[in-house]
């Protein structure tokens, strides 16, 4: 079954009564690994407890199909019901999770972790479909929640802000929600209790040189300007951005671009389905937004994410040095060059 993120708060005080595995996916590591941590906190007494919780990595199963059924099955000396955490999970998992499903009476709980799984997706389909097991999606923070969690930060700080400070934020934030929060309070801390941040302040904080670079390689990939897109790509990584981050950055500006391109081509206004998007588009990047708009098709935007999602999972799996599989994902989408329009 599928859980929405509002019902968080409840299964962090208490794990859910008639689910016994929860499975936590999405782009967004750093909504992941904050809701995988709740969800810890909801299982266990005490999750430092190497004794409550049994943490382990879905290749190191792989090697060990028999672990996680052994695991779940056996009683708890402690008395409370033991956490299995399995990170990194893909549909290797399926199998194990199907054969555990059949015993009435299990003795673990299982919190798995997983990057961005689409709806093809045997492992997703699974935990969605069954009465027993639990989802979370986690997505980069995007409108209405990134617009809630901005101010919900501001307001334990009690911070306000002038005009035009929201809007920037959310344009420059969400992709990854740790990295949003860190930067949030960075900025809270820097005008303290009872402070009003300035554009000029927030520009001047956020705005630092590697998250430009960071914007400029989602740019120049989606302009088709392969020498531009290389030394974007130098500066971001100069700057201390990691590959995956490159990636997801690059990953919202197509997203953003696709939900675009699904309403134009259904007859949608493109200046008003631009001007609606929600967080807004930077006014200095809207007339290369509007260009990309009009020169990217749904069906290329489709096919461009499939490559940017497929080259994360290698980032994470294969062992190949990070940046060189970024930098090839990215340059094969540049050269996709769809302008033949303006």
């Amino acid at each position: 079954m599928k859980y929405q993120h509002r019902a968080l708060p409840t299964l962090a005080k208490k794990f859910p009564e008639g689910i016994f595995a929860i499975l936590v996916y999405g782009p967004d590591a750093g909504h992941v690994s904050e809701t995988v941590k709740k969800l810890v906190g909801g299982a266990v007494t005490d999750p430092k407890d190497p004794f409550s919780i049994t943490e382990v990595d879905a290749q190191t199963i792989k090697q060990d199909p028999t672990f996680v059924t052994d695991s779940a099955l056996a009683f708890s000396m402690s008395g409370e019901r033991k956490l299995i955490r399995i990170r990194n999970a893909t549909d290797i998992m399926v199998p194990i999770i199907e054969t555990i499903l059949q015993f009435e009476t299990i003795e673990a709980n299982i919190i798995l972790d997983a990057g961005n799984l689409d709806t093809r997706s045997k492992l997703r389909t699974l935990f969605e479909n069954n009465e027993k097991l639990g989802s979370f999606a986690c997505y980069g923070d995007q409108g209405s929640s990134l617009k809630n969690l901005i101010n919900e930060i501001f307001k334990e700080n009690d911070v306000s802000a002038e005009e035009g400070v929201l809007d920037y934020l959310q344009a420059h934030l969400g992709n990854d929600r740790q990295h949003t929060v860190n930067e949030l309070k960075k900025l809270a801390l820097m005008v303290g209790p009872g402070g009003r941040l300035s554009l000029e302040e927030t520009i001047d904080s956020i705005g630092d040189a590697g998250l430009l670079a960071l914007e400029d390689v989602a740019y120049f990939t989606g302009s088709g300007n392969l020498e531009t897109l290389c030394l974007s790509l130098q500066r971001a990584e100069d700057s201390g951005q990691s590959p995956i981050t490159i990636l997801r950055t690059v990953i919202n500006h197509f997203q953003r671009l696709h939900s675009i391109t699904t309403k134009t081509e259904e007859g949608a206004s493109l200046e008003a389905t631009i001007k609606n998007l929600r967080p807004p588009v930077f006014w200095s990047r809207k007339k290369e937004f509007e260009r990309q708009a009009r020169a990217w098709t749904t069906g290329k935007l489709e096919l461009a994410l499939e490559r940017f999602f497929a080259g994360e999972l290698q980032c994470k799996t294969t062992g190949i040095p990070q940046m060189a599989l970024c930098c090839q994902v990215l340059i094969g989408v540049c050269l996709m060059r769809p302008y033949n329009k303006t």
